[in-house]
Protein backbone atom coordinates (compact mmCIF):
# COMPACT_ATOMS: atom_id res chain seq x y z
CA UNK A 1 0.00 0.00 0.00
CA UNK A 2 1.32 3.29 -0.91
CA UNK A 3 1.45 6.05 1.78
CA UNK A 4 0.10 9.40 0.09
CA UNK A 5 1.69 11.54 2.82
CA UNK A 6 5.23 11.35 2.25
CA UNK A 7 5.36 9.38 -1.24
CA UNK A 8 6.55 11.33 -4.05
CA UNK A 9 3.22 11.10 -6.81
CA UNK A 10 3.86 11.29 -10.36
CA UNK A 11 1.08 13.73 -11.32
CA UNK A 12 -0.02 13.55 -15.22
CA UNK A 13 0.47 16.91 -16.51
CA UNK A 14 -2.92 18.06 -17.37
CA UNK A 15 -3.60 19.47 -20.58
CA UNK A 16 -3.00 22.66 -21.60
CA UNK A 17 -5.99 24.41 -22.92
CA UNK A 18 -5.82 25.79 -26.54
CA UNK A 19 -4.87 29.32 -26.79
CA UNK A 20 -7.94 31.40 -28.48
CA UNK A 21 -6.20 34.36 -29.64
CA UNK A 22 -8.02 36.33 -32.20
CA UNK A 23 -6.80 38.61 -34.30
CA UNK A 24 -8.12 42.55 -32.79
CA UNK A 25 -10.89 44.32 -35.04
CA UNK A 26 -9.36 46.79 -37.21
CA UNK A 27 -11.39 49.61 -34.67
CA UNK A 28 -9.87 48.04 -31.90
CA UNK A 29 -6.57 48.06 -33.33
CA UNK A 30 -6.66 51.60 -34.31
CA UNK A 31 -8.12 52.05 -30.75
CA UNK A 32 -4.95 50.72 -29.42
CA UNK A 33 -2.77 52.47 -31.76
CA UNK A 34 -4.43 56.15 -31.03
CA UNK A 35 -3.88 54.56 -27.09
CA UNK A 36 -0.24 54.38 -27.93
CA UNK A 37 0.12 57.45 -29.16
CA UNK A 38 -1.22 59.64 -26.60
CA UNK A 39 1.22 57.24 -24.47
CA UNK A 40 3.75 58.97 -26.61
CA UNK A 41 2.55 62.40 -26.40
CA UNK A 42 2.30 61.74 -22.56
CA UNK A 43 5.47 60.96 -22.09
CA UNK A 44 7.16 63.45 -24.76
CA UNK A 45 5.68 66.19 -22.40
CA UNK A 46 7.10 64.78 -19.32
CA UNK A 47 10.35 64.75 -21.08
CA UNK A 48 11.02 68.34 -21.21
CA UNK A 49 14.49 69.39 -19.90
CA UNK A 50 14.69 71.95 -17.38
CA UNK A 51 16.57 74.90 -18.35
CA UNK A 52 19.39 74.37 -15.87
CA UNK A 53 20.56 70.76 -17.35
CA UNK A 54 22.15 71.91 -20.84
CA UNK A 55 24.21 74.91 -19.06
CA UNK A 56 25.36 72.26 -16.24
CA UNK A 57 26.18 69.53 -18.42
CA UNK A 58 28.20 72.04 -20.71
CA UNK A 59 30.45 73.10 -18.07
CA UNK A 60 31.25 69.19 -16.78
CA UNK A 61 32.01 68.60 -20.66
CA UNK A 62 34.12 71.52 -20.74
CA UNK A 63 36.24 71.18 -17.32
CA UNK A 64 36.32 67.42 -18.82
CA UNK A 65 38.14 68.67 -22.27
CA UNK A 66 39.55 71.35 -20.11
CA UNK A 67 41.28 69.11 -17.79
CA UNK A 68 43.13 67.15 -20.33
CA UNK A 69 45.29 70.55 -20.52
CA UNK A 70 46.54 70.30 -16.88
CA UNK A 71 49.63 69.22 -15.83
CA UNK A 72 50.12 67.42 -12.32
CA UNK A 73 47.52 66.52 -9.66
CA UNK A 74 45.47 68.69 -11.54
CA UNK A 75 43.85 66.19 -14.16
CA UNK A 76 44.08 63.66 -11.41
CA UNK A 77 41.90 65.51 -9.09
CA UNK A 78 39.35 67.43 -11.50
CA UNK A 79 38.44 65.04 -14.42
CA UNK A 80 36.95 62.44 -11.90
CA UNK A 81 35.31 64.77 -10.15
CA UNK A 82 33.34 66.16 -13.38
CA UNK A 83 32.87 62.56 -14.41
CA UNK A 84 31.58 61.81 -11.03
CA UNK A 85 29.68 64.73 -11.85
CA UNK A 86 27.41 63.77 -14.98
CA UNK A 87 25.38 60.83 -13.14
CA UNK A 88 24.65 63.34 -10.21
CA UNK A 89 22.92 65.67 -13.27
CA UNK A 90 21.12 62.56 -14.85
CA UNK A 91 19.85 61.75 -11.67
CA UNK A 92 18.62 65.29 -10.89
CA UNK A 93 16.96 64.88 -14.37
CA UNK A 94 15.42 61.92 -13.70
CA UNK A 95 13.98 62.80 -10.53
CA UNK A 96 12.73 66.36 -12.39
CA UNK A 97 11.08 64.49 -15.09
CA UNK A 98 9.78 61.87 -13.26
CA UNK A 99 11.52 59.81 -16.54
CA UNK A 100 14.64 58.14 -17.74
CA UNK A 101 15.59 58.19 -21.14
CA UNK A 102 18.35 55.86 -21.62
CA UNK A 103 18.51 55.82 -25.75
CA UNK A 104 17.84 57.78 -28.86
CA UNK A 105 13.47 57.37 -29.23
CA UNK A 106 14.71 57.21 -33.54
CA UNK A 107 16.80 58.10 -36.43
CA UNK A 108 17.21 61.81 -36.42
CA UNK A 109 17.76 61.57 -32.06
CA UNK A 110 20.25 58.83 -32.83
CA UNK A 111 22.42 60.83 -36.03
CA UNK A 112 22.22 64.07 -33.64
CA UNK A 113 23.72 62.06 -30.57
CA UNK A 114 26.23 60.16 -32.45
CA UNK A 115 27.53 63.89 -33.40
CA UNK A 116 27.43 64.90 -29.92
CA UNK A 117 29.78 61.86 -29.68
CA UNK A 118 32.12 62.10 -32.31
CA UNK A 119 32.58 66.18 -31.07
CA UNK A 120 33.37 65.58 -27.37
CA UNK A 121 36.03 62.73 -28.91
CA UNK A 122 37.44 65.41 -30.90
CA UNK A 123 37.42 68.01 -28.08
CA UNK A 124 39.15 65.46 -25.63
CA UNK A 125 41.87 64.84 -28.23
CA UNK A 126 42.78 68.44 -29.27
CA UNK A 127 42.98 68.61 -25.08
CA UNK A 128 45.60 65.74 -25.31
CA UNK A 129 47.09 67.47 -28.50
CA UNK A 130 47.66 70.36 -26.71
CA UNK A 131 49.18 68.94 -23.20
CA UNK A 132 51.28 66.32 -25.64
CA UNK A 133 52.70 69.13 -27.67
CA UNK A 134 53.89 71.53 -25.17
CA UNK A 135 51.69 74.30 -26.57
CA UNK A 136 50.28 76.87 -24.24
CA UNK A 137 47.58 74.97 -21.54
CA UNK A 138 45.37 78.52 -22.55
CA UNK A 139 44.85 76.52 -26.16
CA UNK A 140 42.32 73.99 -24.39
CA UNK A 141 39.87 76.79 -23.76
CA UNK A 142 39.41 76.94 -27.57
CA UNK A 143 38.13 73.17 -27.36
CA UNK A 144 36.96 73.74 -24.50
CA UNK A 145 34.46 76.09 -25.24
CA UNK A 146 33.55 74.52 -28.59
CA UNK A 147 32.64 71.13 -26.60
CA UNK A 148 30.64 73.67 -24.12
CA UNK A 149 28.98 75.02 -27.07
CA UNK A 150 28.19 71.83 -29.01
CA UNK A 151 26.42 70.90 -25.91
CA UNK A 152 24.64 73.49 -25.10
CA UNK A 153 22.94 73.91 -28.61
CA UNK A 154 22.67 70.41 -29.82
CA UNK A 155 21.89 68.70 -26.32
CA UNK A 156 18.71 70.97 -26.97
CA UNK A 157 18.14 70.16 -30.30
CA UNK A 158 18.49 66.64 -29.01
CA UNK A 159 15.71 66.70 -26.78
CA UNK A 160 13.12 68.71 -29.25
CA UNK A 161 14.00 65.94 -31.45
CA UNK A 162 13.52 62.97 -29.09
CA UNK A 163 10.23 64.76 -27.76
CA UNK A 164 8.87 64.92 -30.91
CA UNK A 165 10.02 60.93 -31.96
CA UNK A 166 8.50 60.10 -28.96
CA UNK A 167 5.58 61.80 -29.38
CA UNK A 168 4.83 60.53 -32.89
CA UNK A 169 6.68 57.13 -33.10
CA UNK A 170 4.80 56.25 -36.32
CA UNK A 171 7.24 59.66 -38.09
CA UNK A 172 10.48 58.33 -36.25
CA UNK A 173 10.97 55.12 -38.05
Amino acid sequence: MENDAGAPRHLEPEPEEPLHHSSPTTAEARVALADLDADGARLADRVVTPWWYHPILALIVAVIVGSQALSGPGTVMILPLAIIALPFLVIAYSRHSGVTVTHPAGPRSKRLLIILVVLMIMAMASGLVVKLTGLSPGWVLIPAALAATATLVLGRRYDAVLRAELARPSDAR
